[in-house]
């Protein structure tokens, strides 16, 4: 607490052309509030890749912001391409595509990580900055609250304007939520069916390149604190045409 400011005489006032002794403290900088997510280890192998897009696509539109960032736009591709395809060949079970997923994973984690502290460090809290960094973000005032989210409610689906596509609507448990959505033409009740088609802010999600006259079904569950994941929503479908 500072010491109050006096006058150097009594009876002076404010228009006396008299002078202050002392000085206006500096204004107190806000706290920051809103960073970066920088650990990615539990988010499922299917939400890895799509998140890590979200991220490349959006800062490299931002490029303006983040001119200099830890690692470049054109590695972080790379890395998301290389973790995409030995995704994929994991599916063998085979030894040797396990572990070459386990280092793309690896190394795709570490490069999120860096990049989140750089995007911290640009943004100083501002929760706009940390938007369009594209980064799932949380807010340092609160506690993060480490239960699941519930399902998502009220979804619906209906056909898009291009043959082949269809926007999925529901309500999140969670505001400002960030979500992912899993596909199915074959039976719902089997989950090795349910494909990842795509994570998406909000509860909208515009999807295409399905098969006009398959029968699909589409679900959807919130990304809690820290990658958790939520309840799926009840499925809804569709005939695609």
């Amino acid at each position: 607490m500072p010491a109050e400011l006096t006058w150097d005489m009594l009876n002076l006032t404010y228009d006396s052309s008299a002078f202050w002794d002392g000085t206006v403290a500096p204004r107190k900088k806000a706290m920051s509030h809103i960073k970066a997510i920088i650990n990615f280890s539990n988010y499922t192998a299917p939400q890895l890749g799509p998140a890590a897009q979200s991220i490349h696509d959006k800062m490299l539109l931002n490029a303006a912001t983040f001119a200099e960032p830890s690692v470049s736009m054109a590695n972080l591709q790379t890395l998301i391409t290389t973790y995409d395809q030995k995704l994929v060949a994991r599916a063998s079970r085979a030894s040797a595509d396990v572990l070459a997923f386990n280092e793309a994973r690896d190394a795709l984690e570490d490069a999120l990580g860096k990049l989140g502290n750089y995007v911290n460090t640009i943004a100083d809290g501002d929760a706009v900055i940390v938007e369009k960094s594209g980064f799932p973000s949380y807010d340092t005032t609160h506690a993060p609250d480490p239960s699941p989210p519930a399902a998502p409610t009220n979804a619906s689906v209906k056909h898009g304007t291009l043959s082949g596509s269809v926007v999925m609507r529901f309500k999140p448990d969670r505001s400002g939520s960030v979500n992912e959505v899993q596909a199915n033409t074959g039976d719902p009740n089997v989950e090795a069916d349910w494909h990842t088609k795509g994570i998406f802010k909000g509860g909208r999600a515009k999807m295409s390149g399905f098969t006009p006259g398959a029968m699909l079904w589409l679900r959807a569950r919130t990304t809690g604190s820290q990658g958790v994941m939520g309840a799926w929503s009840d499925p809804v479908c569709i005939r695609v045409v």
